[in-house]
């Protein structure tokens, strides 16, 4: 694809430098120096293609490559003969190397405990790779008029509250704006491409096929047509903020009509860009794949993170040892039944957490969670509501302990301990029925939620059983020893079931673009 002006071995763009480099007689060539009979206005040249038989995902590769491995869904394969015309506008190069993502990767993922082994040595066929994503640059031109806005201020004045409405007029002289961008590749998941954006678009530079040199490169497989709202809405939300800063009250809320808004808006015109992205492709269980990619230009990394099963429990029975250990010394001795009583509980509030995530993966698999459209939120704030949130949740958790230790003391003063086991036993019983409830929810919306059916079953009759256990009071503790055990074993299962969900929301399927809107039909 690119060979040395001087001995005519492949060259590569050494990232440090930002040169092209060669291997072979080490010399090294800016890239603004190289040209091969490239159409600069057209921005086309022909070089070969690699069409995945898995996926479907047309990327072009290294010459000196003999096989290819695709980084979307990690079959490798032989590289066919096959010429493409290649076409873009700009290019965003690549600013992190891939020993700069390993060590952001390693450092990330060095304190996570429950990431199975091999998920953390990065070599081989399971290495990053550098593959320039295509991404759409969207422009929009905001014509001349005058918009009329309302607003609203609420403020206190005395022991008076005022409500004050405004009527705005805002003159605008036309204008544009750029740089509205979404992911061009039907391979590449958009919330992977929000989840690594933004990148600084000021560094683009004409295109020039030596950044290529060394690195993977997708073509545009999505009708740039496919994001027209998406861009009409995030330029609409740009006039909102320039109306907004506009205005003399900074404190005024202004009610806008979205719909007129966007009559004053037009697209002007879209190009395709390249934009660097380090991709890392794990097979897993079940056909499904876990991803790591960063940015290549800022190195801000997204990642899949996958459970082992084995690290999971030993630590989770760890944690319940260590547990069981500080309850006996904080509330002594634990009659058998109410030992049965606090199992249930523990299996009840396993089926709710089964409950959530199975209803985080429905809305994320039917489309209701999309990170590409949540507003980025200033720094600031960002920092401040994530101490709020450790502060409250460390507030939350001394409040429920001294919560629990007092209601403990209460019901022994009052000498109703051997109608506890029943009480918690009905608490249990009626969080089963609230998570029974939501799992039926789920399978009127998806049927594959029907299997958890068997789950909130087996929970209820569990819980049941022990409710009628402690109602009956048999004298001898083995029954409730029993009954604990058996609820335990429900809680293991109900578990197992939490964690293959969240492998599943951990992973992602592999991307069939023969079947998506947009993507290459061709053999």
């Amino acid at each position: 694809m690119i060979n040395c002006p001087n001995c005519g071995a492949g060259m590569y763009f050494d990232i440090k430098t930002q040169m092209l480099h060669c291997a072979s007689c080490d010399s090294s060539v800016p890239v603004s120096e190289y040209n091969r009979d490239i159409n600069a206005e057209e921005h086309t040249y022909e070089t070969t293609f690699y069409l995945c038989k898995s996926c479907g995902a047309q990327l072009a590769v290294p010459d000196e490559q003999a096989t290819a491995f695709c980084p979307y869904c990690g079959n490798q394969s032989m590289i066919p003969s096959k010429i493409r015309v290649f076409e873009t506008n700009k290019i965003i190069p690549f600013k992190y190397t891939r020993e700069d993502i390993l060590g952001i990767f390693g450092k990330y993922i060095s304190h996570k405990l429950f990431i199975p082994k091999d998920y953390k040595s990065p070599d081989g066929e399971n290495s990053f790779r550098g593959v320039y994503v295509p991404h759409y640059n969207y422009r929009v031109n905001y014509r001349q008029g005058t918009f009329y806005t309302a607003a609203h201020h609420d403020f206190n004045k005395g022991n008076e509250h005022h409500h004050v409405t405004y009527a705005n007029e805002v003159s605008t002289g036309g204008g544009y704006s750029e740089n509205i961008v979404r992911d061009a590749s039907a391979a590449f998941d958009d919330s992977l491409a929000a989840a690594i954006a933004p990148y600084v678009h000021s560094e683009a530079v004409t295109f020039k096929e030596a950044y290529l040199g060394d690195f993977y490169a997708d073509i545009p497989s999505v009708n740039s047509e496919v994001y027209s709202e998406d861009v009409t809405e995030e330029a609409v939300d740009e006039l909102k903020e320039s109306i907004e800063k506009s205005t003399a009250k900074k404190e005024m809320e202004h009610d806008f009509d979205d719909e007129s808004l966007a009559e004053n808006i037009e697209n002007a015109g879209v190009r395709a860009d390249l934009y660097p992205v380090w991709f890392m492709t794990r097979r897993m269980k079940r056909g499904r794949i876990a991803y790591a990619v960063a940015n290549g230009q800022t190195g801000k990394m997204a990642m899949d993170l996958p459970v082992s099963k084995g690290r999971f429990f030993l630590g989770v029975s760890i944690l319940t040892l260590a547990l069981f250990a500080l309850a006996s010394q904080i509330f002594g001795y634990v009659s058998a039944s109410t030992l049965s009583g606090i199992c249930c509980v523990i299996l009840a509030l396993s089926l709710i957490i089964l409950c959530f995530a199975a209803n985080r993966v429905y809305k994320r698999e039917s489309g209701t969670i999309s990170a590409s459209s949540k507003k980025t939120q200033s720094p600031i704030i960002t920092k401040a509501k994530k101490r709020l949130k450790n502060i409250s949740s460390v507030s939350t958790l001394v409040v429920a302990a001294f919560i629990a230790v007092h209601a403990f003391s209460f019901i022994r003063a009052v000498n109703i301990l051997p109608a506890v086991p029943v009480i918690i036993c009905l608490a249990a019983l009626l969080i089963c029925a609230a998570a029974m409830a939501g799992i039926i929810i789920l399978i009127n919306s998806d049927g594959t939620f029907m299997k958890f059916t068997a789950n909130a079953v087996l929970s209820v009759a569990v819980i049941a059983a022990c409710l009628v256990l402690n109602t009956e009071k048999p004298f001898q503790d083995y029954y409730y020893i029993a009954a604990a055990i058996i609820s335990q074993a429900a809680v293991i299962i109900n578990c197992l079931s939490v964690i293959g969900l969240f492998d599943r929301l951990c992973t992602h399927p592999v991307p069939d673009l023969f079947t998506r809107k947009g993507a290459a039909q061709d053999d």
